[in-house]
């Protein structure tokens, strides 16, 4: 008779523990892999809003568009929408000054970016993953109209993904500089310059400008000595 053999025991939880240990193996690249894909996207996605804006600019006599900096008390329309009345909602999505060139809402968003997580629902605007830089109006000087883009210096920074582990930081479209910066992708974050190149910026890097007291890339408001406006660095 030709029985056929059976695993033991013994060699199938040797088989099991072997592909667990694969699978812890692969876990952390296909993780990697996954934050590189979102990178990518999110660079993407602020090189398509700078390109929106350098149209704007085109179309208002190279005026930045406002950058929402309003607490959500505004009447100003600015990059991210137009505020909407206190008694209904104040972020109406879709009525930004780029929607017209950007009409995607997932433009807008980070793909890491998890509508699930207590900390995105206790944001108050969740429109974007993203802000304006508000120097281009001095921050809480509130020089409207906006600056224009020429005056801006081509690598001062445009726009960053904004610190998703602080839902007070949504407030509106736009932030200081000391508010941060996104750190979900391996300890860097990602930002736009008024030039429209994107690039990675490793944090360490990000908050040694955040620290400076000169004007630098971050603090780059041009009516001020110090591109801080007047509260600033010492805000």
């Amino acid at each position: 008779m030709n029985l056929k053999r059976a695993f033991t025991l013994v060699e199938l939880l040797v088989v099991i523990a072997i592909i667990a240990l694969l699978a812890a193996m692969l876990l952390p690249a296909l993780s990697k892999a996954k934050n590189q894909a979102a990178k990518v996207t999110d660079l993407d996605n602020l090189k398509q809003i700078m390109v929106a804006v350098h149209l704007y600019t085109t179309d208002a006599n190279d005026v930045l568009p406002p950058p929402n900096w309003d607490n959500g008390n505004g009447t100003i329309p600015g990059w991210l929408y137009t505020p909407g009345p206190s008694d209904t909602n104040i972020y109406p999505a879709g009525t930004g000054l780029l929607w017209g060139t950007l009409p995607k809402t997932k433009i807008y968003y980070c793909p890491l970016d998890d509508p699930a997580l207590p900390t995105f629902t206790q944001r108050p605007q969740q429109l974007s993953s993203y802000a304006m830089n508000g120097a281009v109006i001095g921050y809480d000087f509130r020089n409207y109209p906006p600056a224009k883009l020429a005056v801006m210096k081509p690598a001062d920074c445009a726009f960053w993904e904004t610190d998703e582990t602080h839902p007070e930081f949504f407030n509106d479209g736009a932030n200081w500089p000391d508010e941060g910066v996104s750190s979900r992708h391996l300890q860097g974050g990602i930002q736009a310059a008024f030039d429209g190149s994107v690039s990675y910026i490793k944090l360490n890097l990000w908050y040694e400008d955040v620290a400076g007291t000169n004007k630098n890339r971050l603090w780059c408001y041009p009516g001020s000595a110090d591109g801080g406006g007047p509260n600033g660095h010492n805000q």
